[in-house]
């Protein structure tokens, strides 16, 4: 059977809603009651989603073509400029008019990853958390970017108590001083190194492994550099902005990626099937991310810079 985990996301009546609405609901009666329970498929074989709303893929698409095309147009201006060339009139307005336009096309895509409608239609994705034993939600995921399908990302962390970072004595200068900035060892937070499990029945279309894991941020004035440096990760691709990442085909159109993995953690290769539960990898701080975490995103296309986010709710396997 299924019930709902000992986190934020989803709460009971959501989860009972969303089984109602996709048809898996079933009374059982418990204690005398008779009460609705969730299908063991809505998590081994997600159903077939409605159609993405047009405008969430459009403007999706529109995104992700707008920084490659912004990059390339500002590398191109920038390369003008410094190459000998024989016409250098012509080659410096050029490289001005190129790097004007990749300029205003990198701000579009900017804008679209904060401002893009993300929608909640109703054929959400039901699938298993990615991370065993009692965990919280990072923060309010659906308010970050949109770029890379993360409209609607669940990031989770071990919910334990963790020492207090200024009460563990740091050898080292170097060290010292990196924690007296916020900067703290990935090692020191309990979620990383966590097995991460698989969402659903699913097959591997895309692995990627060797991304180095960095520092935790802990203040904010940690979190704001690091903030800033996630901006330029946008434009570089799925690689810099998910980190090492594995994207599964869970059919009717939909994929799950597993985000920020730990580095040479990845369990899988590339056209394997994996079920629910089985470890995929670790839990890491790859990418941009501020702490290591498990996160699930469900995307409608295993192209990841031109994904859209769709809506999605964790459930527990329980034996």
């Amino acid at each position: 059977m299924t019930a709902v985990p000992e986190i934020p996301h989803p709460s009971r009546s959501l989860l009972e809603e969303l089984v109602l609405l996709e048809g898996g609901a079933q009374e059982r009666p418990v204690g005398g009651v008779p009460r609705p329970r969730a299908g063991l498929e809505l998590v081994d074989t997600p159903a077939a989603a409605a159609s993405t709303p047009l405008s969430v893929r459009a403007c999706a698409r529109v995104r992700g073509a707008a920084s490659a095309t912004g990059l390339g147009l500002v590398v191109t201006g920038i390369a003008l400029h410094l190459l000998p060339l024989p016409w250098p009139l012509l080659a410096g307005d050029a490289a001005t008019a190129a790097g004007l336009a990749g300029v205003a096309l990198v701000g579009l895509a900017s804008l679209l990853s904060v401002l893009a409608p993300r929608g909640r239609w109703s054929a959400l994705q039901v699938m298993g958390t990615p991370l065993a034993g009692r965990s919280v939600e990072v923060d309010d995921s659906s308010a970050g970017p949109a770029a890379y399908g993360r409209a609607h990302a669940v990031g989770l962390v071990l919910d334990v108590a963790v020492p207090d970072p200024a009460a563990v004595p740091v050898p080292g200068r170097r060290a010292a001083l990196a924690r007296r900035l916020g900067l703290l060892p990935v090692g020191d937070a309990a979620t990383f190194g966590q097995p991460v499990l698989a969402p659903a029945d699913a097959t591997v279309v895309r692995v990627v492994d060797g991304v180095r894991d960095h520092a935790c941020r802990a203040s904010a004035p940690a979190r704001v550099l690091g903030g800033l440096l996630d901006a330029g990760r946008e434009l570089l691709g799925a690689r810099a902005v998910l980190g090492n990442h594995v994207v599964l085909d869970c059919g009717g159109g939909r994929y799950a990626v597993l985000a920020h993995l730990q580095r040479r953690s990845v369990r899988v290769s590339r056209g394997d099937r994996v079920l629910p539960g089985q470890v995929v990898g670790s839990a890491g701080c790859s990418g941009a991310v501020a702490e290591p975490q498990a996160q699930l995103l469900c995307v409608d296309t295993p192209r990841l810079r031109v994904a859209a986010g769709v809506p999605v709710r964790l459930v527990v396997q329980l034996p």
